[in-house]
């Protein structure tokens, strides 16, 4: 069965859209990924509901420090160990993703004297 799951990061500053075929990325697999990175998550969750956080963030993160669109992010997760392909083979497809954007007039500024 096919679901549609989209990650959202600090009220939309950046998105992430995968489907996930959970006949072929199943709970087994979620968990083994998980457990890979010793990531902090909910562990009474569904695991692919807490693996596709991660997902979501790692995908954004390379949408917004690598400038990539969807399909220079999906390219990237080809060498990134640990991760599952999101071209949609085992499972995971990356439909969407939007990195987040800096703003100068969101940036703080303090001076102070050295001493």
């Amino acid at each position: 069965m096919d679901k549609t799951y989209t990650i959202i990061y600090n009220g939309c500053e950046g998105k992430a859209v995968f489907t996930v075929d959970t006949e072929k990325f199943t709970a087994e697999i979620a968990k083994q990924t998980l457990e890979f990175f010793t990531w902090d998550y909910d562990s009474d969750a569904d695991p692919i509901a807490e693996v596709m956080k991660k997902y979501g963030m790692a995908a954004i993160k390379e949408a917004t420090f690598g400038n990539w669109n969807t399909q220079g992010v999906i390219s990237q997760f080809d060498n990134k160990e640990g991760f599952y392909p999101i071209d949609g083979t085992c499972g995971v497809k990356l439909i969407n993703v939007e990195g987040y954007e800096f703003y100068d007039e969101d940036i703080e500024l303090s001076i102070s004297p050295t001493h």
